[in-house]
C-alpha cells in the first residue's frame, strides 16, 4: 500500500473541483453556493487506511510513456539523424542534451548514440567568415542522408563512430563496444573493396568518404608503433582524388573531401618521406584567394624538398659534383622561408594570435599533469586560424631542418653545431616551439577558474566561447597531434617542454580518445640530430685535391709544411710528396673557411670548364688569352 501524504478531509465534490472545502457538516457551503448536491465526507477510518496504489501506478505509467516519447525524439537512430537535419546539429553537445532531458539515456543502444556523439565531437562545420570558411568532415551530413545502413560509407562511419564512443573515459572498459566497432570496420573494408572494383562507384564521393573514415578509425584505435594501415588508407585516398580530377571541385562536398585528403597527404609525406603526387599547383588550385593558400602550397613544396634532400644526402658521396646540388637545396629552403615572411607581412591584424595570459614557472608545477606550460598563452580568431598558424610553424621548423642537414653534410666531419645555419635554426626554432606550446591550451582547454588572467579574456573567437574553452572537442585534439609531435621530437625543445608535449599527447589519448596520440608520445626521436647521424653513415671521404679532409683545431697541430732537412732547409728530394696528394691533409680552418674553400674550388672548376669551351680546346695559350678578355 502506497502512502501519498496527509489526506484531504474535504467533500468529494470539492476535491473533484479542486477547490478548498470549508468542511461544514452535513453539507459544505461551497456546494450550497454553487447549488450542487454535496456527497458528504469520508469516514476517518477510510481516510487513514486508504489504498492508492493503483492510482499511483497509473500516474507513473502515464509519466513513463511521456518520457519514452521524448526520449525517442531526442535520441533518433542513425538514419533519422541524417535524413532530418533539424533534429541534431553537427556542432551541438548531444551528450549534455541527453543527460538534461532524459533519464533513460543510459538504456539507449550504442548504435543510436554513436552517430550523434561523432557528429557533435568530430565534425567541424564551416564558419560564416568568408576568410576562413573551411570545415572538417562536414561532408558526412549531406552524404549520409541518402545512404542505406549496409552501404560501405554507412559501415565505415558506424565503425569510426563506435570506436570514438569506446574510447571515452566512461566507456573505455566496455569491450563490447570495441568489438562492435571492429566488426563494423571489417564489414566496411569488404564493402569498400567491392566498391573500388566497380567502375561506377570507385570515383564517387561516398567511396572517397568511406576511405577517409577507415583511415580515421585507425587514428582513433591504433595501439602499436606502426601507422602502416593509416598510410595505406591515405595513399588510397590520394590516388582516388587524382583519378577524380578537377571536376570534383565543382561541388561543396567534393571540395570538403579534397581539402581533408590534401591535409592528410601533407602529413603523410612529411612523416614518411614520400613525394607528393601532382605537385603544389595541382593541390592548391581550389584556394587561390584564400589567406591560407600560400602556407598550403609551401607545405607541399617543403615535402618535395625533403624527399629530394634525403635522396641526395643518403645516396651520394661528398664530392664537388654534388656540392652544387646541395647548395641548390639550401637556396630552395631559404626561398620558402622568404615566402613565409612575405605571407606573414600581408596578414590582417585579426588573423594574428593574441596573447591573453602569462604563466610563471612555479616550483610545485607538475608538467605531466599541467594543462599549460610556463610561458605565454595565445588565442586565435577561430580554430582553423590556429591550425594554419601551427602548420606554418611546423613548416618553418622543417625548413630549418633542411638547412642544418645540408650544412652538416657539407662541413662533415666538422661538428655541424658550429655552423651559422645551426645557430640561426636554434634561435628561430626555440621561438617557434614556444609559439606552438602557447596555442595548445586553445585547442585542449584550460580550467583556469576564477581570478585567473583568462577569466576576463576575450574568448569570443572560440567555437562556443568560454564554455567550449573548458570542454574542448576531440577534433581539436586531432588538430594538435602533429604540432605536439614535432615539439616532442625537436632538438631545440627543452626537457620540460618535451615532457609537457608528451603529457598533452597522452591527455589527447586518454581523455579525448585519440589512441594514435599515445603512439606518437612513445617515440624517442631527436630531429634533426638523428637524421644527420644517419646521413653520415657510410660516407666516403672527398678524393679531390685541395678540399679539406680533416679539421683540426689550431691549438693542437701546427700548420702543414713541406718536409725539411736537419738544417731547416726545404728538402729537394724528388721523392718528397706535397701534402694532399696521396695522403690525408690537416687544416687549421674553421667550418666557415672550409666551406668557402669548397665553394672556391667548385667555382674554379666551372671557370676552367667555361674557358675550355670558349677556346675550343686549342691549348693553354688560347685559354689564357680568353681569360684576359672574358674576365671569368
Amino acid at each position: 500500500m502506497v502512502y501519498c501524504g496527509k489526506p484531504s478531509r474535504g467533500c468529494q465534490m470539492c476535491r473533484t473541483r479542486r477547490i478548498k472545502c470549508d468542511e461544514t457538516k452535513p453539507t459544505c457551503n461551497q456546494c450550497a453556493k454553487s447549488r450542487r448536491v454535496c456527497p458528504g465526507y469520508k469516514d476517518d477510518f477510510d481516510l487513514v487506511f486508504r489504498n492508492e496504489t493503483r492510482v499511483t501506478e497509473r500516474r507513473a505509467r502515464k509519466s513513463l510513456d511521456g518520457k519514452k516519447a521524448n526520449h525517442q525524439i531526442m535520441i533518433p537512430n542513425q538514419e533519422t539523424v541524417f535524413r532530418s537535419g533539424s533534429l541534431i546539429a553537427p556542432d551541438s553537445n548531444t551528450e549534455t542534451r541527453i543527460t538534461r532531458t532524459s533519464p533513460m539515456a543510459l538504456s539507449v543502444p550504442v548504435e543510436q548514440q554513436a552517430p550523434c556523439f561523432f557528429l557533435s565531437n568530430f565534425v567541424l562545420s564551416p564558419t560564416d567568415d568568408k576568410d576562413t570558411p573551411r570545415g572538417y568532415f562536414d561532408f558526412l551530413v549531406p552524404l549520409m542522408k541518402s545512404e542505406t545502413p549496409d552501404s560501405h560509407l554507412a559501415l565505415a562511419f558506424s565503425a569510426a563512430a563506435m570506436a570514438s564512443m569506446s574510447n571515452r573515459p566512461d566507456t573505455r572498459m566496455r569491450g563490447d563496444i570495441r568489438q562492435m566497432a571492429v566488426a563494423q570496420y571489417t564489414k566496411a573494408l569488404k564493402a569498400t573493396n567491392i566498391a573500388l572494383q566497380s567502375p561506377r562507384s570507385q570515383k564517387t564521393d561516398q567511396t572517397l568518404a568511406a576511405i577517409l573514415m577507415l583511415g580515421f578509425f585507425e587514428t582513433i584505435t591504433s595501439e602499436n608503433n606502426s601507422a602502416t594501415a593509416w598510410y595505406s588508407h591515405v595513399d588510397g585516398a590520394v590516388q582516388l582524388v587524382r583519378m577524380r580530377g578537377q571536376k570534383q571541385l565543382r561541388t561543396k562536398v567534393g571540395q570538403g573531401l579534397f581539402q581533408v585528403v590534401r591535409t592528410q597527404m601533407v602529413i603523410n609525406c612529411m612523416t614518411s618521406n614520400k613525394m607528393p603526387k601532382g605537385g603544389a599547383d595541382w593541390w592548391t588550385s581550389d584556394i587561390k584567394d584564400d589567406l591560407a593558400a600560400p602556407i598550403t602550397k609551401m607545405k607541399i613544396l617543403i615535402a618535395e624538398l625533403r624527399v629530394e634532400m634525403n635522396h641526395t644526402l643518403n645516396n651520394h658521396s661528398r664530392t664537388p659534383e654534388y656540392f652544387q646540388e646541395v647548395l641548390g637545396l639550401m637556396r630552395r629552403a631559404a626561398a620558402i622561408e622568404q615566402g613565409y615572411q612575405a605571407w606573414e607581412a600581408s596578414l590582417p591584424g585579426w588573423w594574428r594570435p593574441k596573447t591573453v595570459a602569462w604563466v610563471d614557472n612555479t616550483a610545485g608545477l607538475d608538467l605531466r599533469k599541467s594543462e599549460v606550460c610556463p610561458g605565454k598563452i595565445e588565442t586565435h580568431h577561430n580554430i582553423w586560424v590556429s591550425v594554419i598558424w601551427n602548420h606554418a610553424r611546423v613548416l618553418r621548423i622543417a625548413c630549418s631542418g633542411v638547412l642544418v642537414r645540408c650544412a652538416a653534410w657539407m662541413c662533415s666531419p666538422v661538428d655541424y653545431r658550429t655552423t651559422p645555419e645551426y645557430a640561426h635554426a636554434t634561435r628561430l626554432c626555440v621561438d617557434l616551439i614556444t609559439d606552438i606550446i602557447s596555442s595548445v591550451p586553445y585547442h585542449l582547454g584550460w580550467d583556469f577558474g576564477k581570478g585567473s588572467a583568462l577569466a576576463s579574456a576575450d574568448m569570443a573567437g572560440f567555437e562556443a566561447g568560454l564554455e567550449a574553452f573548458h570542454k574542448p572537442k576531440p577534433i581539436n585534439g586531432f588538430f594538435a597531434l602533429w604540432p605536439l609531435f614535432v615539439v616532442s621530437t625537436a632538438d631545440y625543445a627543452t626537457d620540460s617542454q618535451r615532457l609537457w608535449a608528451k603529457s598533452r599527447l597522452n591527455h589527447i589519448a586518454d581523455i579525448l580518445g585519440m589512441n594514435h596520440a599515445k603512439v606518437l608520445a612513445g617515440f624517442q626521436l631527436r630531429i634533426p640530430s638523428m637524421l644527420i647521424r644517419r646521413d653520415n653513415i657510410g660516407r666516403q671521404p672527398i678524393p679531390s685535391r685541395g678540399i679539406p679532409q680533416v679539421y683540426t683545431p689550431p691549438s693542437l697541430n701546427p700548420p702543414p709544411s713541406y718536409p725539411q732537412d736537419v738544417n731547416n732547409n726545404f728538402s729537394t728530394n724528388a721523392n718528397a710528396v706535397p701534402p694532399g696528394i696521396g695522403q690525408e691533409r690537416e687544416y687549421t680552418l674553421n667550418p666557415l673557411q672550409q666551406r668557402a674553400l669548397m665553394q672556391q674550388e667548385i667555382f674554379e672548376k666551372e671557370r676552367l670548364s667555361l674557358l675550355s669551351k670558349a677556346s675550343g680546346e686549342q691549348g693553354e695559350t688560347i685559354e689564357r688569352l680568353m681569360a684576359r678578355y672574358l674576365q671569368v
